[in-house]
Formats: structure tokens, sequence, C-alpha cells
């Protein structure tokens, strides 16, 4: 049985020739926009703020990176909801942070969706 990570591998052609410092599985795609984002978490900080809003700077079907004024814990468990636009309709993902780096604008924060299911 052939992974998704062996298949987008096999896509990508051979990966040592890309650049080492991207090791992203999918492309990622400029996005602007508010996300609403659930704290899944019961920690403390999470309890006090549970629902946030973040503005999305970029998405890929593996995750997104997005602007808060607040942060978040790496390893956070969060709902996010993509509002709809035009004729796209809204859609959630649920995911975890990998990073939150404090920056200019408040905190940059990578957040990896969780793996969809296979269709049967």
């Amino acid at each position: 049985m052939v992974t998704l990570q062996e298949r987008a591998w096999r896509l990508m052609g051979n990966p040592a020739a890309t650049e080492a410092a991207e090791r992203r599985i999918f492309p990622r795609k400029q996005a602007h926009g508010h996300v609403a984002v659930h704290r899944l978490d019961h920690s403390v900080p999470a309890r006090r703020q549970p629902v946030l809003s973040m503005s999305l700077r970029d998405i890929s079907l593996g995750g997104l990176s997005a602007l808060s004024d607040t942060a978040v814990n790496r390893g956070e468990r969060l709902s996010v909801l993509l509002p709809s636009q035009g004729t796209q309709h809204a859609w959630g993902a649920y995911g975890r942070v990998l990073r939150c780096d404090p920056s200019g604008m408040g905190y940059r924060v990578a957040v990896e969706f969780d793996p969809m299911p296979a269709a049967a």
C-alpha cells in the first residue's frame, strides 16, 4: 500500500533536488480573510479565551498560516472555520499548532490539519 506522502513525492519528482528548506507536501496558496478558531484544549488560557479570530496568510491541503492577536500553545488542538467566499462554501478543519512566533503584527501561527479519512 502506497502512502499519501509517497504518492506526493512521486508527483514532485526527486525530493532531493528540491530546495532543502521547503519540506511541504502540499503547495501553499496565498489567502486573505479572517478565520474563526475554536480552541479545543482544556488549558486555562484556552478556557479563558475559547474563540479567536485570525487573519489568514496562506493555506494548503495540509494546513494554514495566520496572524493572531493572541498567542496559542504549540501542540494545542484547534477547530478552524473558513467562511464562504463567492461560490465557495464555508468549510472547517481540525488541526494542531505547529508554531506560534511573535511578530510585529501579533503572532504568526502555523496549523497542521488532521488527515482526512479516505473515501470508501
